[in-house]
């Protein structure tokens, strides 16, 4: 059986939308968001597509801080067709249409997911959790993500709030030198501070 051209109707199907490819990715800027298609193939002989978007601003913050470490961009916030298909993964094969379906797909599932969130304070919410501070857990890209968009949106303290979390016995040593890194870069108060001062 012949290799089917997934990449090749992938690419056709995306460009009216702007999307320019370079290898497996088909990526295009809207404002401040870079919004980006990736075609995984699998050694099995599937494909998928994942979906990855993030705000330019905000990485130019990241890399003011961390860029000196070799940093190279911010992780981006990812989903897969297959969840917003119907919350399952899917991974299209040598079948017929297979290419034409996983393309129809990603135009009419993936695409949208670009939509949903654009501002920070929509990013603050929906990408990072911000109004679930009960439930939000030590994710260090999270609560990074989080605390550089609220500093953008002019609110430190609230930033600063973020960073200040209580530090789990089980949290990753880098992790937690990274948020002491971005906690210095805001001017944060050390969370210590407080209760050194009280005394």
């Amino acid at each position: 059986m012949t290799r089917r051209p997934y990449a090749k109707i992938l690419d056709t199907a995306l460009k009216p939308f702007g999307f320019a490819r370079k290898g497996l990715d088909w990526t295009r800027v809207r404002g401040d968001l870079e919004e980006t298609v990736n075609l995984q193939p699998s050694w099995l002989g599937g494909r998928t597509v994942n979906l990855y978007v993030k705000d330019l601003e905000t990485e130019k913050l990241f890399l003011e801080i961390f860029g000196s470490e070799g940093a190279i961009r911010m992780p981006p916030i990812s989903a897969r067709v297959g969840q917003l298909i119907d919350n399952r993964d899917h991974w299209w094969g040598d079948e017929p249409n297979g290419p034409e379906r996983m393309a129809e797909s990603t135009v009419r599932f993936g695409l949208p997911w670009f939509d949903k969130v654009r501002t920070p304070e929509e990013q603050a919410a929906n990408w990072y959790g911000r109004y679930s501070k009960d439930t939000r857990s030590y994710y260090v890209p999270g609560m990074i993500g989080l605390a550089l968009t609220l500093y953008r949106m002019g609110e430190l303290a609230e930033a600063c709030l973020v960073l200040n979390a209580p530090v789990p016995r089980t949290a990753n040593a880098e992790g937690v030198r990274k948020i002491a890194r971005v906690r210095e870069w805001l001017g944060c108060a050390h969370p210590d501070a407080k209760a050194g001062s009280a005394g």
